[in-house]
């Protein structure tokens, strides 16, 4: 592809072209013809009659850019058009002006272009920010008037003559929509303008109304900029953008827009938003409505029945224009296949995709969002450099075809002569070097664009009859399609919520087929389908999701594996259908980040929250997203359950230490702070073990320090330290409990704070220190050994470190240690324990008994040995064998036996959630699907084999905690009975 920022011309000079130039060049010699300057004039006068009628009408233009360069002219012309015009102005003068200002504009774009001067973007920018100079001073003319006539207020402030300052507080919307919006303006481009009115911000004092004022006013606005005179004309422009344009009048009032935009629009309406920008008028007003109006735009989650919207749009363009064989005879290259109007849908799409978890999509300019997109890894680098070029290309091959005739036109000529004209002037020594590079470009475009959108057809619109679907059935191998038919027959027959509308049933179907090959690989097909049929019942609409499936049919199978393996997570998707959106983001199934990538995005996404609520639904959204995406590895083998467990923790880290701040400024609003204090969180259990599950709650202690405790917050309405402290702990909760349209964050359960649920919420160092010391059972010290600090004030980390420490490595009496640990356990094993292997917990030698062996172990010790302790039990064995508190072979079972029960349990608690397996006589009831899972995940060839060594296991552990627990806390009982 030819360099799109250097397009020439090839120097074909005509006779008529050449006389004009002679004739200029009589009084200027700088015109003379053995110039670079004259050569580049002559060749473009000779294959654009439009510029070469500009000429003699121009030449301080030409000799301005002669002198002193196409940018200084440029600045030249903004600088009289953003000046002051005389107060007796007519509008006719006005009309005049303008146009002599775009002839001046067509000039020195047309040459910065054509002699590579500019590149293509700044050639568009130029002609955009000249069209919002234009609106501007014509509005501020229109406005004056009236304030002359006493219908509108003056604005506060001196303000001399026309100037566009006079727009500020006058409640007039002027926005600009598609390529004017985004600064991407072409050469002979119309404008496409929506004018709306704030009538809160506009103050109209004539006798009429303010509608009526403005309507009028805008009407006048298009005839200054769009009628043709002896002068030309300044900009075609078209207000048919705006809501309901045949209904509606040319300027309505915001409130009536945002009703349509939020009621009525289409979804296009919704994609041409994106390029929407105040060019006009009251520009802070425009501002507003357009901050107003964000959530509509930029949905929270991937879009696609808008897409499919936008897909129909195209299908529709390409209809009309016929172009299943394409020719460069004829070929537009702007709504041709391969043309502008892909590559700009193409970024399009992907921000309509992804803005909702990138905000860094929300802007407006087609290559900037294929810059963003290629940074996010969203697209390749590949696929971002040649769809950048080939914009640039095309776009650069738009302005030559309009720079001709000044006509919006973006077809190649049919005509020979036409088209050996227009090769020459973009720099081509024959039409076919032009046609074969220009249909080249245009076809890898299109192969790129054709992969991300799925052509709509006629025969997949229709819906399937009973036969068709049993058809697809038998092909697809059930067993028994009948009975596969009667799991789907409530959905086929439109029965659920979900599947009420036309649209979602049509969508539905589409799917159908694609569905149906992939339930039939599960390992059960038919409680796949049946799975999927409650999964359907539960949804609260349906069009989104099958909108989403038909535009990516690799998502079947992961459905399928899903309905087969997971109900627990079908069930968690049925609730937040959102969630399947992660699934096509590149990184879905690489290695779920570090801590500190995770913090930074959380960080910038929360960039994006307007208020505390948003706080709130942001990090549910983060955490979701994330557990469903670990949930997925899992399910997947992507990563083993140490690895989930650990990225889950760093999850909760994230959301924890990123929303208490905001928790504490919410607070902070009512009570102010304590300047030298704060609020400590101390995690425990899984949590602090960094073990978390799809199921665990987040086991937490609140802690405070303050220096002087007589002391009050320093807010509007003080507390004092414990009542501050203990108000804002459970704030805290509350903001990670809470259920909003997000959901819950997680489940905390704080009872393992100091005194249990009969203390207090949030403690000072202090009572911690003294209630570890002289009041905690046995089993809390247990407890403290998984103790990890989430965050904690500078000044209370230290201390909090050390007191952990000093409460673990105190002496103890080793008779009462281990009877104490053995009665707990027994209590423990009275309450939720059984024969049921699968109850991986509380069962005789499950993880209960490996975390009691190794608690005990750590306790029995601290006090000999430092640097036992730590809340991973993986290190705490390595730590206590390498002390040699433990055997190697011992340190060996614990931790593998630790490994292989984990891997259990937490495809357990995704599969069926908190539901445990029935086991009797031997055998389990567990689905073979599932068994299969958790025969890979335990690393075992069959369910059968991996079953027989979770037996061995738990009766070798069992066999240790007796040997170090249990016979000598009955020994000692015995003794002192």
């Amino acid at each position: 592809m030819s360099d799109p920022d250097t397009i020439s011309i090839t120097y074909q000079y005509s006779e008529k072209a050449d006389e004009i130039w002679a004739e200029l060049a009589k009084g200027h010699t700088k015109f003379a013809p053995d110039t670079e300057f004259s050569k580049d004039w002559r060749a473009i006068a000779a294959h654009s009659p439009f510029l070469l009628e500009l000429l003699p009408r121009n030449i301080e233009v030409l000799a301005a850019i002669a002198d002193h360069g196409p940018d200084h002219v440029l600045q030249t012309v903004m600088a009289d058009l953003r000046g002051t015009r005389p107060e007796g102005e007519r509008k006719e003068d006005l009309m005049i002006f303008l146009r002599q200002m775009k002839a001046r504009i067509s000039l020195v774009c047309a040459y910065a272009d054509i002699t590579s001067q500019w590149t293509v973007e700044k050639v568009t920018r130029a002609l955009s920010e000249f069209a919002d100079a234009c609106i501007n001073i014509s509005v501020a003319h229109l406005l004056h008037a009236r304030m002359l006539k006493g219908e509108l207020a003056w604005p506060a402030g001196d303000i001399e003559g026309v100037s566009p300052a006079l727009t500020r507080n006058s409640g007039l919307i002027i926005l600009g929509m598609g390529k004017l919006g985004a600064f991407e303006l072409n050469y002979s481009s119309d404008i496409d303008l929506i004018i709306f009115f704030d009538p809160d911000v506009a103050t109209y004092t004539g006798r009429k109304s303010l509608p009526e004022c403005y309507v009028k006013l805008t009407q006048e606005l298009v005839q200054i900029l769009d009628q043709r005179t002896m002068h030309g004309y300044v900009f075609r422009t078209d207000l048919r953008l705006r809501p309901d344009p045949g209904a509606t009048p040319v300027a309505i009032s915001i409130y009536a827009a945002e009703h349509y935009y939020h009621s009525l629009a289409a979804n296009w309406e919704r994609s041409a938003m994106i390029k929407a920008r105040a060019v006009a008028g009251d520009v802070s007003a425009g501002e507003a409505f357009l901050e107003l109006m964000r959530p509509w735009v930029w949905r929270k989650n991937m879009d696609f029945a808008g897409l499919s919207d936008i897909a129909a749009i195209k299908n529709q363009i390409n209809r009309h224009y016929d172009q299943q064989e394409v020719h460069f005879s004829g070929f537009d290259v702007k709504l041709g296949q391969g043309g502008i109007r892909e590559i700009e849908f193409f970024a399009q799409v992907n921000q309509l995709l992804y803005a909702g978890r990138h905000p860094e999509l929300r802007i407006r300019g087609t290559l900037e969002a294929l810059s963003v997109l290629a940074d996010l890894g969203l697209i390749t680098q590949e696929a971002f450099m040649f769809l950048t070029n080939a914009y640039k290309y095309l776009r650069a091959i738009e302005h030559r075809i309009q720079m001709v005739e000044d006509k919006q036109t973006h077809t190649i000529p049919v005509d020979e002569r036409a088209q050996e004209n227009l090769a020459s002037f973009c720099g081509y020594s024959s039409t076919q070097a032009f046609s074969d590079e220009l249909m080249s470009v245009c076809s890898r475009v299109q192969s790129i664009y054709d992969g991300l959108l799925p052509e709509q057809s006629e025969q997949d619109s229709g819906i399937l009859n009973d036969d068709q679907i049993l058809q697809l059935l038998e092909d697809a191998g059930f067993p028994n399609p009948d009975a596969a038919f009667s799991s789907l027959e409530n959905m086929l027959r439109g029965r659920y919520r979900a599947l009420k509308t036309e649209r979602a049933r049509r969508l539905f179907f589409q799917c159908l087929p694609g569905l149906i090959e992939a339930f039939s690989t599960a390992p059960d097909p038919h409680a796949a389908c049946a799975r999927f049929d409650g999964f359907v019942s539960k949804l609260p609409a349906g069009v989104q999701l099958f909108s989403m499936l038909r535009a990516n049919p690799g998502l079947f199978g992961l459905m399928s594996r899903i309905m087969a393996l997971a109900p627990a997570l079908a069930e968690t998707l049925s609730k937040n259908t959102a969630l399947w959106d992660n699934v096509l983001e590149p990184s879905f199934f690489e290695p779920i980040e570090s801590y500190e990538v995770l913090m930074k995005e959380l960080n910038h996404l929360l960039r994006a929250a307007s208020d505390y609520q948003d706080v709130l639904d942001i990090v549910r959204r983060f955490a979701a997203d994330y557990k469903f995406r670990s949930g997925v590895h899992l399910l997947e083998a992507l990563a083993n359950v140490r690895e989930t467990g650990e990225a889950m923790t760093r999850v909760a880290d994230t959301v924890l230490q990123t929303l208490v701040p905001h928790v504490e400024k919410e607070f902070a609003r009512r009570h102010g702070r304590f300047p030298d204090g704060g609020i400590a969180i101390l995690a425990l259990g899984k949590y602090g073990g960094r073990e978390l599950t799809h199921t665990s709650d987040l086991d937490i202690v609140f802690l405070y320090h303050t220096e002087d405790m007589s002391s009050v917050s320093d807010g509007d309405k003080p507390l004092m330290p414990s009542q501050y402290f203990s108000r804002l702990g459970q704030n805290i909760i509350t903001a990670i409990t809470a259920l909003t349209t997000e959901g819950r964050l997680y489940e905390v359960d704080t009872r393992l704070r100091p005194s249990g649920s009969q203390g207090p919420l949030v403690v000072t160092l202090e009572t911690f220190e003294n209630y570890y010391e002289q009041s905690a059972w046995t089993w809390e010290h247990m407890a403290l050994t998984r103790a990890r600090i989430i965050l904690a004030p500078e000044k209370l980390q230290p201390s909090l470190e050390k007191a952990i420490q000093h409460v673990l490595c105190a002496p103890r009496e080793d008779d009462k240690l281990v009877v104490a640990v053995a009665d707990m356990r027994e209590k423990l094993f009275s309450q939720f324990g059984d024969s049921n292997p699968f109850n991986i917990k509380h069962c005789r030698g499950g993880l209960v008994d490996i975390e009691f062996i190794i608690q005990f172990l750590l306790l029995n010790n601290g006090s000999e040995t430092s640097g036992l302790f730590a809340p991973e039990l993986d290190k705490a064995i390595n730590a206590l064998s390498s002390s040699n508190y433990l055997s190697e072979d011992r340190a060996t079972l614990l931790k593998e036996a630790h490994t292989f029960m984990q891997n259990i349990q937490s495809v357990l608690r995704l599969c069926l959630g908190d539901k445990e397996p029935q086991y009797y006589d031997g055998k389990a009831d567990i689905a073979d699907a599932l068994q299969t899972v958790l025969a890979k995940a335990a690393e075992q060839d069959s369910f059968e084999q991996m079953l027989a060594k979770l037996v061995e296991t738990q009766n070798e552990i069992y066999t240790l905690y007796e040997t170090l627990i249990a016979a000598p806390a009955r020994m000692i009982s015995d003794q002192n009975n």
